[in-house]
């Protein structure tokens, strides 16, 4: 179908054309999707929260820099995260897990139920399991650990957090502790220059100290009284410290986050939607079968004078005359349709001889041409169906007639066509059927002789039904084309393709064929085929 001009009952109908695509499609994504998901492994996830604040204590002395990092929330989360996931702290944690485990491996020992893995992760693999991600507008951050068990889970981050806030807190007192003992250096040596002062003033009186020595004296002594300060105030934040770091949120049994089956089969269902969908569209377009009314329209270019339905062999066997043998078939309507538009092509009685050929083999001229003969005699017509196809003849399949003495025989000049032909059914339907294969079939029916015998025909019968080989097959269809009244080309749904269809009618026209239209056959009675329907009658079994 093409892409232009497509309305959404075209686009319906590709996707019902199309279906087995699509949900094929649809179920190998979904199907695959599910497997892949039950065959992973389970994964639980357990959060730790840290809320992370200046303490009082040591703002005196690192203020500026956790000042600097709060206001930048991103420097200092990606600061903890890199803090984190350091080897020394994967080993930090290692270890501490090894002594909570050694610690539970007692209390199992004592009798109590406690958990205990197979095996303690190593630090490079706990390294790998550890996330940390700020909760937006806070202080706060999570430390995430993703195991292949709930219990475990947990105990990592409940490890990570303590083990982090531990080691913070550690480097903290240890810069408080080397900020204090620079203070006390420093007062060592104030106290030292007060005592240089104090010796030289020892030379003077209380009276006549001089100014610039009283001076240095005093602000020796104010130095000291400041620093001496700093050195408790650093002293006492040593031993308060706790560097604003605490656990609000303890580590809980790990909940499951993957594989999720229900998530991931929606997610699998509209991806594979939207996959086959699209596929069923590319199929579509790549396709050039012809499958609806409009497409054969279209690309051959002629009016549609008859849709006929298939016959499946379980109503009848195939070379079995449907017309004949199931009257109350959907099949035979159409033909009786074809037969009235045949009436209306040949108002004038002009369109005696007329050739059925198709653009490719089994698209069913032949089966046509049989029962529209049948429909033709029925209203009392005499009718002469010629088999001009010597490559692969069908008519004697049909019939009950000797295939020996035929057209190749007249037309060779052994055997008069009155011999030739036969009645069948005694009810004015003759056969002339093909004859003994000759090895030059083209040429037979190509030759003058032919055009005698389809004009001798013409005095014989109200109707002179031909039927050739495929136009694209053999070259004969066109010479034989340009010898009879009228051509009805036969399409098959869902076999015809665009290429096949115009290159017939491109090749028919150069010979000037009078194209009377189009019989298009194989329609289901349950296809959504254009606007055509049959009301299907159960076949008699009689």
């Amino acid at each position: 179908m093409d892409g232009e001009g497509m309305e959404l009952k075209d686009y319906i109908s590709v996707l019902v054309n199309r279906r087995w695509i699509l949900l094929g499609t649809l179920g190998v994504i979904v199907a695959a999707t599910l497997i892949f998901t039950f065959l992973q492994a389970p994964v639980y996830e357990s959060r730790v929260e840290i809320l992370s604040e200046v303490s009082s204590a040591s703002e005196s002395v690192l203020g500026s820099f956790f000042t600097s990092a709060l206001f930048d929330p991103d420097r200092y989360i990606q600061t903890q995260t890199e803090i984190i996931k350091t080897d020394t702290m994967a080993q930090a944690v290692e270890a501490h897990l090894q002594l909570l485990y050694e610690q539970r491996a007692r209390e199992r020992e004592a009798g109590e139920d406690v958990y205990i893995p197979e095996k303690t992760p190593a630090s490079l693999e706990l390294a790998s399991m550890v996330k940390v991600e700020p909760v937006q507008r806070t202080n706060i951050f999570d430390i995430t650990v993703r195991s292949n068990n709930p219990q475990l889970s947990r105990d990592i981050a409940q490890a990570y957090a303590e083990e982090y806030i531990a080691s913070r807190q550690l480097a903290a007192i240890r810069q408080i502790s080397e900020a204090r003992k620079e203070v006390w250096n420093r007062i060592q040596e104030v106290e030292e220059q007060i005592r240089e002062v104090a010796e030289r003033a020892k030379q003077y009186t209380a009276g006549n100290l001089p100014a610039e020595l009283q001076a240095e004296a005093q602000r020796g002594v104010n130095l000291w009284a400041a620093l001496y300060e700093k050195y408790m105030t650093l002293r006492i934040a040593e031993s308060l410290e706790q560097r604003g770091l605490e656990i609000i949120q303890p580590a809980q049994l790990g909940t499951r986050t993957s594989p999720r089956p229900m998530r991931n089969g929606v997610l699998a269902f509209f991806l594979g939607l939207i996959l086959g969908t699209g596929l069923a569209f590319l199929v579509d377009y790549l396709d050039d079968t012809l499958r609806s009314r409009e497409d054969f329209e279209e690309h051959y270019g002629l009016p549609i004078i008859g849709e006929i339905p298939m016959v499946s062999p379980e109503d009848l066997p195939p070379r079995h005359i449907v017309y004949q043998e199931r009257p109350r078939h959907p099949a035979v309507e159409g033909y009786r349709t074809l037969r009235t538009n045949l009436d209306f092509l040949d108002l004038q009685g002009e369109r005696k001889a007329i050739l059925f050929t198709s653009a490719e083999p089994e698209e069913g001229k032949s089966t046509v041409m049989v029962n529209l003969g049948a429909a033709l005699v029925e209203t009392g017509k005499r009718v002469v169906l010629v088999e001009a196809d010597l490559r692969k003849p069908v008519l004697d399949k049909y019939f009950d007639v000797h295939p020996e003495r035929g057209l190749s025989g007249v037309l060779a000049g052994g055997i008069p066509l009155e011999e030739a032909l036969c009645e069948v059914g005694g009810r004015g339907l003759l056969v002339l059927p093909s004859g003994v294969k000759p090895p030059n079939p083209g040429e037979l029916t190509t030759s003058g002789a032919m055009k005698d015998i389809v004009s001798r025909l013409r005095g014989e019968a109200d109707y002179v039904l031909l039927d050739s080989p495929p136009v694209l097959v053999a070259s004969e269809s066109i010479a034989l084309a340009a010898m009879c009244d009228g051509v009805i080309l036969v399409a098959r749904y869902g076999r015809s393709n665009r290429n096949s269809a115009r290159r017939a009618v491109e090749l028919l026209r150069k010979v000037n064929a009078h194209l009377l239209g189009l019989v298009i056959t194989g329609i289901a009675p349950a296809t959504r085929y254009g606007y055509y329907r049959y009301y299907y009658y159960q076949p008699s079994k009689e």
